[in-house]
């Protein structure tokens, strides 16, 4: 009758067990950081897809990094213009400053060659107020002597470009050919860019090629130039590069990568009920490497972190899902120690990051089980809520069988 009981009681641990490693909430939640643009996005996100599938991870959730805003400038350079052609110079000249400010930033984006020349050009006509009736023999004033440094600077981005009488005001003409003058008695010289292979650069609003670790640009007229670099993964950069010397270098400065904010993650995984966020962020285009961080939920702190190489040995980012995984179970028990063994109270779900956030987009492949004889160790993984359970049976079964004996 005992022994009933107790293979009756053995029985009932194997359920619990199983149940509770079925429903138990989940202690990390994987998330997969989706950067705009990125080329190798499936690929990486189908693998740590699958590596978190094998680890009994909860459904991986894709949550899309935001992209740099999209710049401003011509819109306002439009506007701008139109400002112009209506002799409106004061509200013409507030919109193309605000252009100009944006493109000294950022290189020029969303410019073409040619638009960075009209935007230099009719800026200059806004702070000259060179409408029809001023003449190119009027005697200079203050304002259309600080618009000559936007003539010239529409000189040195189109210096081939021929004035159009019928298009500007005479006063307009005349400085703009003075300025095209000046710069092509400018000494020219060679400038070289050098930066990060896998980067895109771009000169004066012309098109985006290949940086490749350096580019040199020859026979460049001395004067303001623009530069542009971008990457995907990583902010872009630009500058205004005052130009004057035979040969000028520089070397673009480290950009920031594009990457899930530890807050941000860490509120995704508090909706989850899940004290640890793991996200899993590709670094760059194609062949980067995959870089996962453990964050925990409560603090938005970074634990842990793992860098997995796109042409390493197979297993590389299994091993790390394993082992963040195992560092987010040590934590909890020191916590849970700290607390005298008491278990961690439940994560609040309800906060405002958590309850701010949209619906989650989750991912959750079918796991492919692993044959015993192909793979022990995997067979093992997918296996061990029963497997603990079965352990539990036998030792419970032996230890109780020896009690009934020593009872007898």
């Amino acid at each position: 009758m005992f022994r009933r009981a107790v293979l009756a009681g053995s029985f009932a641990l194997i359920s619990t067990a199983a149940a509770r490693a079925e429903d138990a909430v989940p202690l990390v939640h994987p998330i997969f950081a989706h950067l705009p643009d990125a080329p190798e996005n499936d690929r990486a996100r189908q693998d740590f897809a699958a590596a978190a599938s094998r680890y009994h991870l909860t459904p991986v959730e894709v949550v899309d990094v935001s992209s740099p805003p999209p710049p401003h400038g011509p819109d306002d350079a439009r506007l701008g213009i139109l400002n112009v052609q209506k002799l409106a110079f004061a509200e013409a000249l507030r919109n193309l400053d605000a252009a100009a400010t944006e493109v000294t930033a950022t290189g020029g984006a969303g410019f073409s060659t040619s638009e960075l020349a009209d935007l230099y050009l009719n800026r200059a006509m806004a702070r000259a107020h060179a409408d029809w009736k001023a003449g190119a023999a009027d005697p200079p004033t203050d304002d259309r002597t600080r618009a000559y440094e936007d003539y010239l600077r529409a000189a040195t981005l189109a210096p081939e470009r021929a004035p159009n009488a019928r298009e500007l005001p005479p006063q307009a003409l005349a400085d703009l050919q003075r300025a095209l003058d000046e710069v092509h008695k400018r000494p020219r010289g060679t400038l070289v860019v050098k930066g990060a292979a896998g980067a895109l650069i771009s000169l004066d609003g012309g098109s985006l090629m290949p940086l490749d670790g350096g580019v040199t640009f020859q026979d460049l007229i001395n004067g303001e130039h623009l530069v542009r670099v971008e990457q995907t993964g990583f902010a872009p950069w630009g500058a205004a590069i005052p130009f004057g010397q035979p040969t000028m270098e520089i070397e673009v400065p480290a950009r920031a990568a594009l990457a899930l904010d530890a807050a941000t993650a860490a509120a995704h995984a508090r909706r989850m009920g899940a004290r640890f966020a793991l996200v899993a962020t590709p670094k760059g285009g194609p062949g980067a490497p995959v870089e996962l961080a453990l964050i925990d939920s409560s603090n938005a702190a970074s634990r842990d972190a793992a860098l997995v190489s796109a042409r390493g040995e197979a297993g590389q980012l299994d091993a790390a899902v394993m082992r963040l995984d195992e560092e987010a179970r040590r934590l909890v028990l020191e916590q849970q120690a700290a607390r005298g063994g008491a278990p961690l109270p439940p994560v609040a779900t309800n906060d405002g990051a958590a309850a701010a956030l949209g619906p989650p987009l989750l991912l959750a492949p079918v796991p492919v089980k692993a044959r015993f004889r192909d793979d022990p160790a995997a067979w093992a993984r997918d296996r061990w809520p029963l497997l603990t359970a079965i352990g539990v049976f036998a030792l419970t079964t032996v230890v109780l069988g020896a009690v009934v004996a020593s009872d007898r």
